[in-house]
């Protein structure tokens, strides 16, 4: 062999060995990536192939009225869940069959209908069969101990504790709580997305969905070991839910109640609130439901049936309601009145009727009053009178006067349900009917008629507000900070207002106001006004009465509005209503 041939020798092998030693060291870096760097990305995703990571519901805080009265609680639910892999065949079919074949079983043993079929069963196990499914759902203690008797012969199946809302009050305050429903989490942890969600309660309506997320409680989570068919092997706890926070609100389970009793059979509302810092005291409505019907679940049959019912249970009258205000307005009309400088002794000769634009407005009074001074004019609800002094000032003073009382508006409740109502004007009757502003419509507003719409939670405000001289934003909620603006009155206008709220409750030498009942039994001074508003034609014209309120005369601590409908007057149906309500306020003493 040449040298030149020696060399290329050399060359080749040094090449070939380089490319082996290449080689290696590629195979070993490869090695080392899927032995050492990839171990826990590959273990990783074997153990999410492999585990079923599911979140567990945080209890949900209680709620309780100002003196530390249960308004909404929880119960622990039992009910008896199966796990499939105790019963799981080499077919799907088989799965389900074993599984309905144990079922049966089990009720021959406690004697009840399983809230499940067998289609249940099928969806279940094609879906989630890691979970566990809930075949008696609720049960009662003689189920359960029927149950635990025989439990070790009924493999798969265990008895599993839940926690329900209960309301322990039934239909008492129903409409400002509201209710809850089950409902599937939302949360995720860091960029994993959860399995399965236990279903926890949600607020669907009321308090409980206003402070929804404040009750709530934090999630937990627990993971699932599955095997190949997804079949759970064993479970673990990682982290434990945690309860919500409790929720106490400014209401007085005991005013509550006297304003519910003072409602019962009727169709209307009653709302108490301390005019010096907004916190609502009742919030009452009429006919009412029970929220432990709508829960876990509400049912379309029981909805519908609450919903096709003509008295309108589900309807929050109390702050959702829209009500012409009747004569209750007229304290308003008042007060626009003096802003302008119509003297409050200056007198109107009342002759029994009121005419504008054709119109002729009658007086409760059918020959007339007389004389009258604003005083006393508000003593007597006398109509010609006040519609007199809302044609004096003009549809935009009276406007403002009524806007400057918050209505109009949402007065800020801390509740879904806050209607704002109507302060009708020229633009809003164009805006809303084509039609222009009629004398008549001035004259119909200045008394609290025609297209003027209010709740009672407002006029509960400016029953307050005349007392105080401001006007507070209420709240459910106990403790929240005071929200509050002066009226833009002068004290003595106020005072002149004040004066002959105080007439109708007691009277004087000409005689008696229009709510003097409304005093009987209260042991503090009442000021209040009355009201019946007249709606509908015809054959369908009827009533709603009205009566408003603050106590005691000097330093209010306690504003009312009560309206009920289809009734009498507001002297006769309204007034001893709200009577009762102040008794029960105030007790034997003033507090």
């Amino acid at each position: 062999m040449s040298r030149t041939d020696s060399i290329a020798s050399d060359i080749a092998c040094f090449a070939t060995a380089f490319v082996f030693a290449a080689g290696l060291l590629v195979l070993a870096l490869k090695l080392w990536d899927v032995q050492v760097d990839g171990s826990a990305g590959y273990n990783y995703e074997s153990s999410r192939q492999s585990e079923r990571r599911v979140q567990t519901g945080g209890g949900r805080g209680c709620i309780f009225d100002r003196n530390g009265e249960l308004l909404a609680g929880n119960r622990t639910a039992f009910s008896i869940v199966c796990n499939a892999a105790c019963h799981q065949r080499r077919t799907w079919d088989g799965t389900v069959d074993a599984m309905w074949g144990a079922v049966s079983e089990v009720y021959q043993a406690i004697g009840r209908e399983p809230s499940i079929d067998k289609e249940a069963i099928r969806r279940h196990i094609r879906r989630s069969p890691s979970m566990p499914i809930v075949v008696w759902r609720d049960i009662d203690y003689v189920t359960l101990a029927k149950f635990s008797e025989k439990e070790g012969e009924f493999p798969g199946f265990s008895c599993s504790e839940s926690e329900e809302r209960v309301y322990p009050n039934g239909s008492l305050a129903a409409h400002l709580l509201g209710y809850v429903g089950r409902d599937r989490g939302e949360s995720e942890a860091g960029d994993e997305k959860f399995n399965f969600f236990m279903p926890e309660m949600r607020g669907r309506a009321g308090i409980e969905i206003y402070y929804d997320s404040f009750l709530r409680g934090v999630p937990g989570e627990k993971r699932l070991l599955v095997d190949a068919r997804g079949f759970a092997i064993s479970e673990w706890t990682v982290a434990e839910a945690k309860r919500g926070p409790d929720l106490t609100l400014a209401i007085d389970l005991n005013i509550q109640k006297a304003a519910e009793r003072e409602l019962e059979g009727q169709k209307g509302a009653c709302v108490v609130i301390d005019p010096r810092n907004g916190d609502v005291l009742a919030l009452a409505s009429a006919p009412s439901f029970d929220p432990n019907l709508f829960v876990p679940v509400l049912s379309q049959s029981l909805y519908d049936r609450y919903a096709k019912d003509p008295a309108k249970p589900l309807l929050n009258r109390a702050s959702g309601g829209a009500y012409a205000p009747g004569s209750t307005f007229k304290p308003v009309t008042a007060l626009a009145g003096l802003s302008l400088g119509v003297p409050a002794d200056a007198l109107y000769d009342c002759d029994g009727s009121y005419s504008i634009g054709g119109m002729k407005i009658r007086c409760a009074s059918q020959w007339g009053h007389g004389p009258m001074d604003m005083r006393h004019a508000l003593m007597k609800s006398c109509n010609p009178y006040f519609c007199h002094i809302g044609t004096e000032v003009g549809t935009n003073e009276l406007f403002n006067a009524a806007v400057a009382f918050g209505l109009g508006s949402k007065t800020g409740l801390d509740l879904g349900v806050d209607m704002a109502g109507v302060v009708p004007d020229s633009e809003w009757k164009m805006r809303t009917y084509r039609q222009p502003w009629y004398p008549g419509d001035l004259a119909q507003m200045s008394i609290g008629q025609g297209m003027l719409l209010v709740s009672p939670l407002q006029m509960a405000r400016v029953a307050g507000a005349i007392g105080t001289g401001r006007l507070v934003v209420p709240r459910l909620k106990a403790g929240m900070p005071v929200e509050s603006t002066p009226l833009p009155f002068a004290k003595s206008q106020l005072d002149v207002v004040r004066s002959g709220m105080r007439l109708v409750v007691t009277g004087d030498a000409s005689g008696r106001g229009t709510g003097w009942r409304a005093g009987e039994g209260v042991p503090v001074a009442v000021c209040g006004k009355t009201g019946t508003a007249e709606i509908g034609m015809g054959e369908m014209r009827r009533k709603n009465a009205w009566f408003i309120a603050y106590a005691p005369e000097k330093n209010p601590v306690v504003a009312l509005a009560i309206v009920v409908e289809n009734a009498e007057g507001g002297g006769i149906t309204a007034a001893p209503r709200a009577a009762a309500v102040l008794r029960a306020v105030f007790g034997e003493e003033e507090r």
